[in-house]
């Protein structure tokens, strides 16, 4: 066993090795999404492909690297030699999180020993495919949709392989781009190489190995530990994504046994000709860095963490689909919305469990189910073809917490990870369009007592080119992310177009491609955002009237979303508060099975009294409304069946109906 000293001091040198490989990306990279938004991870590998420790902002990258070292070692075998730089991209044989997120690894050794991996990712300006930009919403299959690589070498043993890179440029648009960004790549790597070979060195390699395992171990054992602070048992959540006028449904059941969870999404819908198929990696990177502030947020983030959880989905299912499937985007619609759900399970799991120091972060979901991110291509300021991918559809913002409304424009309310945007004059510089706005997005999304981030609005024009070609994966179109504890649900992403001479707004739809769009025309973008924390009835007036006098609601929102008279008037206030509660019991439907309090349920009620869910206790058998102390459910029923209902509780397309209990 290493001294805490010293490993505390290898720690720490690790962490910095591999933020200045990412740093080093970012400087030699030349396209605005990685020099500028940082879309881009350089991370530190065991021999056997375990993480040991990542850098750059890009967190997600970090654990899904694993599956290309893992698949390079299977292939390659013992030919694997100092000098080699292995590139992949392919999802199905041991790619990142989709094709433009290119991977490249290289091997580090001392002397004849394979003492680690280095992997850098960034996301390329195109890889091919029938889409600019390769995000192709018409594929049906993977064929259609990018070039990729299985790991294959771009450098032997130090020599560059001039063929390999010949076939990279034939098959990708603006190579000169593409390739410059991917060399930032081998840049970063290589400087994490160097100085990890200083490193080994000067403290040999077996210390070096030895306290890369140790890392893991000592955060394995932690997490462990915090696992058991959870109430073992079953805790199941579900939700859908959407595709046009297709619904594909994401359920998650959470075993928490011992010192282990287990997310089994068994049930998930077939996998489909849409490129939202995902792969378990995926779903296991986006969980792990979900899980992560919750669990191990004072601990280094290794492989350790992901050894307390285990994700398992159905091979055929939209979590695990086989090829051919389309698979560009696994990271976004279903993949961020199988993290989601699991996170909503696993809050259910704090929310049960007293002893868990998780209590504390309690929170609603990311919002990054509610990304609306897009492509344009076109002739360029100087006439020649260009294209990239437009971020204001990244400018999220996750659900509210439990005791607190969240940050502006951010993913989660627990955690961090979010790239930078492109600054607006930078994007103008690059491109020919010109900004209108980028603001806070107005309304009641996301309203409760604790209410979610506010997501962003903007809007541009064409400008300085005759068309372009706008391609559109946006997510949560129709239903939106549902709030906690009586919080109202977020936004829906909403697009529209205006023709240059129109004041006609019309609406985009949300997966759809080639779309032309000519000089003058406008593009309005609103995107969504998490839902909100308790009843918005019981939000504080202060903050209310904050936001009517900084026009992000009006007065006739704040008075009948959180019953606040703008004027301030508290009295008024507290009869608004009481009629709006009034006309809510006049609205609702009876309970499924009503109960009342009579001698045997007391009985029954006695003994166990312990949090259930949120604004829900457990007395006994009985399930008991926090609030009020009616009793709402005898076990095993659920406790939802014995609150009225209100149906159609908020406006929504015909297929879905919004419930408020």
């Amino acid at each position: 066993m290493i001294d805490p000293v010293t490993l505390e001091v290898l720690r720490c040198k690790l962490e910095a090795i591999v933020e200045d490989g990412s740093r080093t990306t970012i400087r030699t990279a030349i396209s605005p999404l990685v020099a500028e938004a940082g879309d881009c991870s350089c991370t530190l590998y065991s021999a056997e492909g375990d993480l040991v420790v990542g850098g750059g902002s890009v967190q997600i990258h970090f654990h899904a690297g694993t599956n290309g070292i893992k698949v390079i070692k299977e292939l390659h075998g013992n030919s694997v030699a100092a000098g080699d730089i292995f590139i992949v991209n392919d999802p199905y044989n041991g790619g990142g999180l989709h094709a433009q997120d290119v991977f490249v690894h290289i091997p580090i050794f001392f002397g004849d020993r394979l003492c680690a991996w280095v992997g850098a990712s960034a996301h390329m300006a195109d890889m091919g495919g029938m889409v600019p930009g390769s995000f192709s919403t018409a594929a049906t299959e993977v064929y259609q949709e990018a070039f990729r690589m299985p790991p294959v070498r771009l450098y032997r043993q130090g020599e560059e392989q001039s063929d390999v890179w010949a076939i990279f440029r034939n098959n990708i648009r603006m190579s000169n781009i593409v390739e410059m960004d991917l060399r930032s790549l081998i840049s970063g790597a290589n400087q994490v190489l160097s100085e990890i070979s200083k490193l080994v060195k000067e403290n040999g390699d077996d210390l070096f190995v030895d306290a890369i395992n140790e890392l893991a171990d000592l955060t394995q054992a932690e997490v462990h530990r915090r696992v058991q602070e959870l109430e073992p048992g079953e805790y199941k959540a579900a939700s859908w994504s959407e595709w046009t006028d297709e619904f594909y449904h994401v359920p998650c059941t959470l075993t928490v046994d011992g010192d282990r969870l287990l997310f089994d999404f068994h049930g998930a819908s077939p996998q489909t000709q849409h490129f939202l198929n995902s792969k378990p990696y995926v779903i296991t990177s986006l969980l792990g860095q979900a899980l992560a502030p919750y669990l191990a947020a004072d601990l280094p983030y290794n492989e350790g963490l992901f050894r307390a959880f285990e994700v398992r989905c159905e091979p055929g299912s939209i979590l695990d689909a086989q090829a051919p499937a389309p698979i560009g985007g696994p990271h976004l619609d279903i993949g961020q919305n199988a993290m989601e759900v699991a996170m909503r399970a696993f809050n259910l799991a704090v929310a049960a469990s007293p002893r868990s120091r998780a209590r504390t972060l309690l929170a609603g979901p990311s919002a990054s189910s509610g990304l609306a991110l897009s492509t344009l291509a076109g002739k360029g300021h100087d006439g020649e073809s260009t294209g990239w991918l437009v971020m204001d559809g990244g400018l999220v913002a996750a659900s509210a917490g439990h005791d607190r409304d969240t940050p502006q424009m951010t993913y989660q309310a627990v955690g961090s990870g979010t790239l930078e945007i492109v600054d607006v004059e930078v994007l103008e510089s690059w491109y020919p369009l010109r900004y209108l706005e980028r603001r806070l997005r107005p309304g009641i999304g996301g309203a409760g007592q604790f209410c979610a981030g506010r997501p962003a609005e903007s809007s541009y024009v064409v400008e300085g080119t005759r068309e372009l070609s706008l391609t559109i994966m946006g997510q949560r179109e129709r239903l939106p992310i549902a709030g906690v504890g009586g919080g109202l649900p977020g936004f829906v992403t909403r697009l529209e177009r205006q023709h240059m001479g129109s004041s006609e707004r019309k609406p985009l739809a949300c997966h759809q491609e080639n779309i032309r769009l000519m000089e003058g025309d406008t593009v309005f973008l609103e995107v969504a955002n998490g839902g909100g924390w308790g009843d918005p009835l019981l939000r504080d007036e202060v903050a209310v009237i904050d936001e009517v006098k900084r026009g992000l609601i009006t007065e006739e929102e704040a008075l009948m979303t959180y019953g606040v008279v703008a004027s301030g008037d508290l009295e008024q206030t507290a009869q608004k508060r009481k009629q709006l509660r009034l006309e809510r019991l006049d609205m609702a439907s009876p309970p499924v099975k009503p109960l009342e309090w009579t001698d045997s349920l007391r009985s029954a009620a006695e003994g166990v009294l312990a949090p259930l869910t949120t604004g829900v206790e457990q007395h006994g058998a009985v399930a008991v409304a926090e609030e009020s102390g009616a009793p709402l459910a005898l076990s095993p029923d659920n406790w939802t069946d014995g609150c009225p209902r209100i149906h159609r509780f908020l406006p929504a397309s015909s297929e879905i109906d919004v419930i408020a209990y």
